[in-house]
């Protein structure tokens, strides 16, 4: 987890716009990113700039499957496969606990065709490169402008590695690069891949998630039932090992303190299997509340996200995912509530279905918005935007020119 800026813009194409004319536009937006890359702008010749060392990544909605001239049918594992349409205040997925916000929300998935990810080491960056693109398409003829900038959303890793939450954040992601990669990367044989889906192979699916949180219900939690809704020790991030007799969380020995939410630390980034009994001392074990032990942690937000598994990563049913978190802030014209704060929870899987299950399955995160003490932490986090996007393997020109040309 590093102190980087983010930035996700979505494009529209144009009304009946041919996938020719989309490729063409989308040639031209890859080559001004790389000159980013390197530090040029184009309206600055024989000027050099700070990169900020950014990245860019392109997803792909479904909807660039139907422009008129695709050369590429939309990928069975993607088909259909999309959040239910944003609704105020009704549910993201069907048997799923969080909502969409109250008011203005929107699928992204459905609505655009195109997502761009910018992540930079410096906020500049990052901006810069949402101002180069609305410049870049704002620039064209108009009798040549085939794609239109209808959103983008911003954020920040923070330097403590903490979230608005409080907690030490992505501590059980997966650390293991080859492990990373066997969840992220399509595979033929793990996927089933039919034959007219054989060029996907090295790609991922890309879900992004705008989610707000609602500190005036957190703040409102006692610290000791917090942790339990989490399952980690607010202050060090320890992972509990279960509840003392009088319902107080209970970490497993004196653990040194971490120096920072960077250093990987086994004892810290992994936990135990809260659906077992757990190995601790006699001198614990005496304290140990263990039916409520079970009971309460296999509830928690760890518990019901980070099940134990031997399934091999590359498994979609292994439901192993690489999740990435960039917090938010917005200002807010009310007197009462000046700030919304949230997080842009973007994951990356081989098969959009390993999300979709991890949220709706009832054994996981399904009718929980968030973790232990529904009545607590019922309505703590709601989207204001979601989407599920295609990104594919990399390829002469720029990521997907074989959907265009």
């Amino acid at each position: 987890m590093g102190n980087h800026s983010y930035a996700i813009i979505f494009l529209r194409v144009l009304h009946n716009t041919h996938a020719r004319e989309v490729g063409y536009a989308l040639k031209r937006l890859w080559h001004m990113y790389e000159l980013l890359k390197k530090g040029k702008v184009t309206d600055l010749p024989n000027c050099s700039i700070p990169n900020g060392r950014i990245s860019v990544l392109i997803g792909y909605g479904p909807k660039i499957f139907k422009i008129r001239g695709a050369k590429k049918k939309v990928p069975r594992d993607f088909d259909g496969l999309q959040f239910l349409p944003a609704n105020s205040e009704k549910p993201i997925l069907h048997g799923s606990g969080i909502k969409y916000v109250k008011g203005t929300c929107v699928n992204l998935g459905i609505s655009e065709h195109i997502a761009i990810q910018l992540i930079s080491e410096t906020q500049l960056a990052a901006n810069r490169a949402i101002v180069e693109t609305w410049k870049h398409i704002s620039g064209f003829d108009h009798t040549n402008r085939y794609l239109q900038l209808t959103k983008f959303y911003t954020g920040f890793q923070r330097d403590d590695g903490r979230s608005w939450l409080g907690f030490h954040d992505e501590l059980s992601n997966m650390r293991n690069p080859k492990e990373r990669k066997d969840a992220i990367s399509i595979n033929r044989l793990y996927n089933q891949l039919r034959p007219d889906d054989f060029w996907t192979v090295g790609g991922t699916y890309m879900s992004f998630l705008r989610t707000e949180i609602d500190l005036g219900v957190w703040q409102k939690i006692e610290r000791k039932h917090q942790e339990l809704i989490v399952g980690r020790d607010k202050l060090f991030g320890r992972p509990l090992i279960g509840v003392d007799r009088r319902g107080n969380p209970l970490t497993a020995g004196n653990l040194t303190k971490p120096s920072s939410a960077d250093t990987y630390i086994p004892k810290y980034h992994d936990h135990p299997d809260y659906f077992k009994l757990p190995k601790v001392s006699n001198k614990l074990v005496k304290r140990l509340d263990t039916n409520k032990s079970i009971g309460i942690l296999s509830q928690s937000h760890i518990g019901r996200t980070r099940h134990m598994g031997e399934i091999n990563s590359k498994d979609p049913s292994s439901r192993r995912i690489f999740r990435q978190g960039f917090e938010f802030i917005d200002p807010l014209t009310d007197s009462e509530k000046m700030v919304k704060v949230g997080l842009n929870f973007v994951s990356f899987q081989n098969d959009p279905r390993r999300l979709f299950f991890i949220l709706s399955d009832p054994r996981w995160l399904g009718n929980s918005n968030f973790g232990a003490f529904p009545n607590l932490s019922k309505n703590l986090l709601s989207v204001q935007a979601s989407g599920m996007f295609f990104v594919p393997p990399v390829e002469r020109v720029f990521p997907g020119y074989s959907i265009f040309k």
